[in-house]
């Protein structure tokens, strides 16, 4: 799905998508989107379809940039991946290189069908299967798995602490970030795969953030933190999906978080 969702208008590109029979219908693209995957491509492989009971439906087609990104010659071009943020440490079973960087999620016992839990509010979005998970009325969500086996349950997203804005911009009443119960989200136990994605230069911008002589840079809270983790768990964009039982992966967390 590519059209706009919770988010702030100017942060997106209007683009007009024609199908073969010569319909044209308006949607929208994230400019983080289009400056990745470029606007001929985003216009190349994205595809109408009209249905009765959701109306136009638009998809872009991400076989052939995954292909091109999974090919040897750019594996061995980006072998060395981005270091995963340090609240998902022993919770990856797999790394790969995509559109983003992508995890594979598993508990500290090495299981990867996990359950979903989260804190916040289902939204629908019209021509997808399954409801995204958003923020709270009262508090940030918080999105957490469960290995039903070993019964761990540890943090897959916490949008009241974790991204770049939560670092930097974003502050939240401690007392609410402590007090928000989780509810199990209606789908089996299932692989779990994040996209994560940041677009800041961190090195680049680094006299922009005071760092101190222990490397360390204040954060929104007051608190410091140490720069090398700053540059892992102050990412910019955070996605996740589950694989149902087709091997599909179907969507149900979309963050901005910068």
């Amino acid at each position: 799905m590519v059209a706009l969702r919770n988010g702030k208008a100017e942060d997106y590109l209007c683009c007009d998508v024609t199908n073969e029979d010569g319909v044209t219908q308006t949607t929208w693209y994230s400019k983080a989107d289009v400056a990745l995957w470029g606007e001929d491509y985003i216009r190349a492989h994205t595809t109408m379809e009209y249905s009765d009971y959701t109306g136009w439906i638009i998809s872009l087609d991400m076989e052939p940039w995954n292909d091109a990104q999974a090919s040897p010659a750019n594996q061995e071009k980006g072998a060395s991946l981005p270091q995963i943020p340090t609240w998902l440490e022993g919770h990856v079973k797999e790394q790969a290189q995509k559109r983003l960087p992508t995890v594979t999620l598993c508990s500290s016992a090495g299981n990867e069908l996990l359950e979903v839990w989260y804190y916040g509010e289902l939204f629908t979005v019209k021509g997808e299967p399954q409801p995204y998970i958003i923020d709270g009325e009262e508090a940030p969500g918080l999105v957490a798995a469960r290995d039903p086996e070993s019964g761990e349950t540890f943090v897959i997203f916490d949008n009241g602490r974790h991204g770049y804005n939560n670092l930097f911009c974003d502050e939240h009443d401690p007392a609410e970030l402590e007090h928000r119960p989780l509810k199990r989200y209606e789908i089996p136990a299932s692989k779990l795969v994040l996209e994560l994605g940041c677009g800041n230069d961190y090195e680049n911008e680094k006299e922009d953030f005071e760092v101190d002589e222990a490397d360390t840079v204040e954060l929104i809270n007051g608190e410091r933190m140490p720069w090398e983790q700053v540059k892992r768990d102050g990412i910019d964009y955070i996605a996740l999906y589950y694989v149902n039982e087709k091997g599909q992966q179907v969507q149900i967390l979309d963050a901005e978080l910068a």
